[in-house]
């Protein structure tokens, strides 16, 4: 019996998914680089870059995303992401993303692999689950500072970043967020990060250093955060806080 009660809850959850997926965008249109992009509209007079649901292979080149689309003789302002937007558009090399816009959702670049560049806007909160994993051509990333969360996996096997800008505004940096990104040399954490979830910056294998801004030593879920040969470098204020905690003491720990 639980058998079959599993069985049945398992085809029910598969065809939700599904029937997301298929989900039709309301609308589409040009945008000034030359591609078409669909929209969906989610509250009076605001959109979402809704997903290319076939042949995402296609759509390719340096992508400008509007600031407004109009649509039944109605301006729309594009406020997102939507979850799986741009996944798997292997051809995409660059985006430019408007300052109307607050979020990118769940998968939204995933395997974009010849994404070199992304232009996140000053107005950007969040970046969903594993939203640029596996963009293995991405060389640089700059988050804004109005980022203040990001989901699990977030930049995961971004293979050449060499170097990050984490927002000065997140609390925490989420399970598995950096991982196998192998080219990064430094990281900067900012003061505001008290939290690193498991396996955040697993695969380092070009980092040189780690640098804190913090007067609190930052809380990691798993040991250890980074590999204790990698030395840690804090403010001289900050380094007795650092050198006595449980963790980070057991580190090579240096005045900047």
């Amino acid at each position: 019996m639980k058998r079959i009660v599993y069985i049945l809850l398992l085809v029910m959850l598969t065809s939700t998914a599904f029937a997301q997926t298929d989900e039709k965008a309301d609308f589409s249109a040009t945008c000034s680089t030359g591609q078409v992009l669909h929209y969906k509209i989610i509250d009076y007079g605001e959109v979402n870059v809704w997903y290319n649901s076939q042949n995402p292979e296609l759509l390719g080149g340096y992508i400008k995303v509007p600031r407004t689309v109009k649509y039944n003789d109605q301006n729309f302002v594009v406020t997102g992401i939507a979850d799986e937007a741009f996944a798997n558009c292997i051809r995409i090399q660059g985006v430019e993303l408007p300052t109307t816009m607050f979020f990118i959702g769940d998968r939204a670049f995933y395997r974009c692999t010849d994404l070199r560049i992304i232009e996140m806007p000053k107005t950007l909160t969040y970046i969903g689950t594993s939203a640029f994993e596996g963009c293995t051509s991405l060389v640089d990333v700059v988050m804004p500072h109005s980022v203040n969360e990001m989901g699990t996996y977030a930049f995961k096997d971004c293979v050449n970043v060499r170097h990050f800008v984490i927002s000065h505004s997140l609390a925490e940096i989420p399970e598995g967020t950096f991982m196998n990104c192998t080219s990064v040399t430094d990281y900067l954490i900012p003061a505001t990060v008290t939290v690193f979830g498991c396996h955040a910056f697993d695969g380092y294998d070009q980092l040189k250093s780690v640098t804190f801004f913090g007067p609190v030593p930052p809380q990691p879920d798993c040991e250890p955060a980074f590999g204790r040969e990698i030395p840690i470098y804090v403010t001289r204020q900050n380094f007795p806080a650092y050198k006595a905690s449980y963790i980070w003491g057991q580190y090579t720990i240096r005045e900047m």
